[in-house]
């Protein structure tokens, strides 16, 4: 074959583009790796994410973020890459439509770790909607008021047959929890609205919970209110 002849050949089998099968391109960002077993993952509303995500410092919002999904036995076993050096903390939360933290269960300060691979293991979590609300918000809000052996007993393993179904004391003819109507329950609304004002404490003014904390507590009611 002539020399022109051959560089014609090769000039025809390099058109100049790189092909997904001959191209290793590098995963830039850190790999990590979760370990753990979670109850009540499946007991979320539409809207709601359990997830391994990383946050930078000051910020509620995701900046990566991954589903995590358990085996029947409740075991987690997945891995996130590409997590880049602003990520300042690594966490199992939930969050909402639109990627902001809404609980926390494990939290890792990885800013300086100096490894291009995070192990994780977070243990047994109870991660489940109505155990959030009763650790974030009755443990840390309601239970000085309303703890073991007081009226309305709020704390862990009494709140929710207090609650559920259960008609009002205080409100005749209403139901302290309603399944599927946030709006006709009680503890929905007291929080919500001023009718609770001229029972010596208004709930509406008193509490600071945030606006994620509100939402939370209506959308588990509307969806029936799941122990």
């Amino acid at each position: 074959m002539s020399l022109l002849a051959l560089l014609a050949v090769t000039a025809s089998c390099d058109d100049g583009r790189l092909y997904a099968d001959r191209l290793i391109i590098p995963e830039e960002g850190r790999v990590v790796k979760l370990t753990a077993t979670l109850e009540g993952l499946d007991t979320w509303s539409d809207g709601y994410s359990i997830v391994l995500a990383g946050f930078e410092d000051g910020s509620d919002y995701t900046v990566i973020a991954k589903s995590v999904q358990a085996a029947d036995d409740g075991t987690v076993d997945i891995t996130m890459s590409g997590v880049a050096e602003e990520v300042t903390t690594l966490e199992v939360c939930a969050i909402n439509r639109i990627r902001k933290r809404v609980a926390t269960y494990y939290e890792l300060d990885c800013s300086t770790l100096g490894d291009d691979t995070i192990r994780i293991d977070a243990g047994r979590l109870d991660v489940g909607m109505f155990a959030t609300i009763q650790q974030d918000i009755f443990d840390r809000t309601c239970t000085g008021c309303h703890g073991e052996g007081r009226w309305l007993d709020l704390s862990a393993g009494t709140s929710y047959q207090t609650l559920v179904g259960q008609p009002s004391t205080v409100f005749e003819g209403r139901t302290r929890v309603l399944p599927g109507s946030a709006a006709e329950s009680v503890l929905y609304t007291i929080l919500t609205t001023s009718e609770s004002a001229d029972l010596g404490t208004d709930h509406q003014t008193q509490f600071t919970l945030s606006e994620e904390q509100f939402a939370l507590i209506g959308d588990w009611i509307d969806d029936g209110a799941k122990e």
